[in-house]
């Protein structure tokens, strides 16, 4: 698995959101840090937790790893 950028991903490493992610239990936020909880979904192609621990089905185009 890949980021945007053609970054490796891996299971629990923290990455940061690149688009405002809308869904019907509120927005993941353009630049948050969230932590990849699982991969290999049919819909999507991860599960990420935010910060405050709500899991989030996203895209790998979704994310960069690269967030200093």
């Amino acid at each position: 698995m890949k980021d945007v950028k053609g970054r490796r991903l891996k299971i629990g490493q923290k990455v940061k959101v690149i688009r405002n992610i809308p869904s019907v239990d509120g927005m993941l936020y353009e630049n948050s840090i969230v932590v990849i909880d699982e991969t290999g979904f049919p819909d999507k192609d991860m599960r990420v937790k935010d910060d405050v621990g709500r899991i989030w089905y996203i895209n790998f185009s979704d994310v960069s790893a690269s967030f200093i």
